[in-house]
């Protein structure tokens, strides 16, 4: 016989392991605490399994709680993304999109797939350029919204996601181990010049340039030769690539945000749908990272 699943279970069951906490979920989802502690009770009824277990304040999940999350966590975004498709306005028309170079082939294919998806009649216009053009354009009217890299979120900036830069370099190369040390950056206007020049200067290291452009292509083949290291967000580092720690002779470079900014003023109903997908996509990178930390807690854990 078929069964059907309440999705607000699976919400408040969601809600209840980002948090670790009934009282903290409650907030999360605007709910009463009593409300959540029967959701998650309703739930272990339905199962007839326990999803969670005390440990020290906070609860973390069973075994038959990690097995359900993974289905969880897809029937939710299913439920909502259906919601949206249904309730959404058929619009039709282009939205201007900015976007750094470097994080195009990373986060752009699946934001665009499943904008397309939605709303087949809207054309997404691509604008890739470095953050201090992209905000300029957005400035003067000439997109409708980006997104940026900063070492920071202003005030009118929403942060998707904050992440390490990290030097990056040929796998199994050795330009690192050059004197002075080869480096590729972008032009004047790339946001991350600043931070790798600072670093570099901080630990006295002696360095010259090798491709100094806004185009991420020529970069990416200095690296690949082995000719130059290069600053990247460790998200967005090719998988040709290979993360170069400390240990290699390089100084640590600062966290930085993707953010994303919408006009001050105006805002068309297109770019706010666009702005849905970007924090769906982002928010979905950043539930698989902070998985990806407590599975390796666990291994650490087990190891020991």
């Amino acid at each position: 016989m078929a069964r059907n699943i309440d999705i607000g279970l699976l919400r408040a069951f969601n809600a209840v392991v980002e948090t670790g906490s009934v009282t903290e979920a409650a907030g999360m989802l605007s709910l009463t605490q009593a409300a959540v502690s029967q959701q998650i009770r309703r739930l272990e009824e339905l199962f007839g399994k326990p999803m969670f277990v005390r440990k020290q304040r906070r609860l973390v999940l069973s075994p038959d709680g990690g097995r359900l999350l993974p289905y969880a966590q897809r029937l939710i975004g299913l439920n909502d993304e259906t919601w949206r498709a249904m309730a959404a306005p058929a619009f039709a028309g282009e939205v201007r999109l900015g976007v750094p170079y470097d994080l195009v082939a990373r986060f752009l294919p699946e934001v665009l797939r499943r904008f397309d998806k939605r709303f087949p009649n809207v054309r997404v216009s691509l604008v890739t350029s470095t953050s201090r053009l992209l905000l300029d354009a957005l400035g003067r009217g000439e997109l409708d919204l980006t997104l940026t890299t900063e070492a920071a979120r202003p005030a009118r900036a929403e942060s998707l996601l904050v992440d390490q830069l990290v030097w990056v370099g040929a796998a199994g190369g050795d330009a690192y181990r050059r004197d002075p040390l080869p480096v590729s950056l972008g032009a004047e206007t790339c946001a991350f010049r600043p931070y790798a020049l600072a670093a570099l200067a901080k630990w006295h290291r002696q360095w010259r340039p090798v491709s100094e452009s806004n185009s991420l292509e020529p970069m990416i083949a200095t690296l690949e030769a082995d000719l130059a290291v290069a600053p990247m967000l460790s998200c967005a580092a090719p998988a040709s690539l290979a993360l170069l720690s400390e240990a290699a002779g390089l100084p640590k470079l600062p966290t930085c945000h993707v953010n994303l900014y919408l006009p001050r003023n105006t805002q068309n109903d297109m770019a706010t749908e666009l702005a849905s997908v970007l924090r769906e996509e982002f928010a979905s990178v950043n539930r698989g990272r902070r998985s990806a930390r407590t599975g390796k807690k666990a291994i650490s854990s087990a190891a020991t």
